[in-house]
């Protein structure tokens, strides 16, 4: 499994436009990602109402993984890391 972890730069954590941002943004990926908290917690990185369900905080650590088996896996999982280190509020 191809994993990245990262904190969530978004202040308001991934709430209603962050999530939205973030999921659109996964959905365009190659490679199906999965977003995980501290907690266990996992959703679909693609789906709006998975991620809502997270909960994740701003400043809260989140791992990204991807199928290794997958073409473009890795670019998938550190483009949406990527992501999440900016503030999708600015």
């Amino acid at each position: 499994m191809i994993e990245r972890t990262v904190v969530v730069a978004t202040q308001i954590g991934l709430h209603a436009r962050p999530a939205a941002v973030f999921c659109k943004a996964a959905a365009a990926q190659p490679a199906r990602v999965t977003l995980a908290t501290a907690e266990g917690d996992a959703a679909d990185a693609r789906s709006m109402l998975a991620v809502l369900g997270l909960g994740v905080r701003g400043g809260q650590e989140v791992t990204l993984s991807a199928d290794p088996d997958v073409t473009g896996a890795q670019a998938s999982v550190d483009a949406l890391a990527e992501l999440l280190a900016t503030d999708l509020d600015a």
